[in-house]
């Protein structure tokens, strides 16, 4: 398990760890930076975004669970995140300090753990999907690739992506379902 050695010396503060996590990683959250923002922004603002990620990483390794066998999806969700927030930020929707003062009501907090156990069982629903079927979902929802690329990357063809993503989203809707969640509206 090398990233669980990775993981461990990056909580411990091993600088050496993430220079070894930089160097696995940095094209892999290249890609699901640029394919968020790609559009709006300069190579070099995704660079400096792809550091920030890392930066945050670093920042907040207390909090990264040593369950992880690997690090991936972890950082994968904070590229997604620090490339969304960069985008609200150069779109205009930040609000002024004052403003982001939020109270929380209980509605509010109910709202977050149920969106937290969704996530958790989501993963779990979507760790226990076969391959190529996970790639496909993990590429096209988390990553934003298209059904082409995803095509072309995993020399298959378009329709057959289409239909790998329509079969596998009923899997998880299933799986979801069974595990208890459902949503009422």
């Amino acid at each position: 398990m090398w990233d669980l050695s990775l993981i461990r010396g990056i909580k411990n503060g091993n600088q050496k760890s993430l220079e070894k996590l930089i160097d696995k990683y940095y094209n892999y959250i290249f890609t699901i930076v640029y394919n968020i923002i790609g559009k709006f922004m300069a190579t070099e603002d995704i660079e400096e975004i792809c550091a920030d990620v890392f930066v945050s990483l670093w920042n907040n390794s207390d909090n990264i669970d040593l369950t992880y066998k690997e690090i991936k999806p972890y950082i994968a969700a904070i590229a997604r995140n620090t490339a969304k927030n960069r985008l609200k930020a150069i779109k205009g929707i930040d609000l002024p300090l004052d403003e982001e003062i939020i109270i929380i009501d209980s509605n509010e907090v109910e709202k977050e753990v149920l969106h937290d156990e969704l996530s958790q069982i989501l993963n779990e629903c979507i760790s226990n999907l076969k391959e190529p079927d996970r790639e496909i979902i993990v590429r096209y929802y988390f990553f934003y690739e298209k059904v082409k690329d995803i095509a072309d990357k995993l020399n298959i063809n378009e329709s057959t992506v289409k239909t790998k993503l329509f079969r596998s989203r009923n899997k998880l809707k299933n799986m979801i379902i069974e595990r208890g969640f459902c949503h009422e509206g």
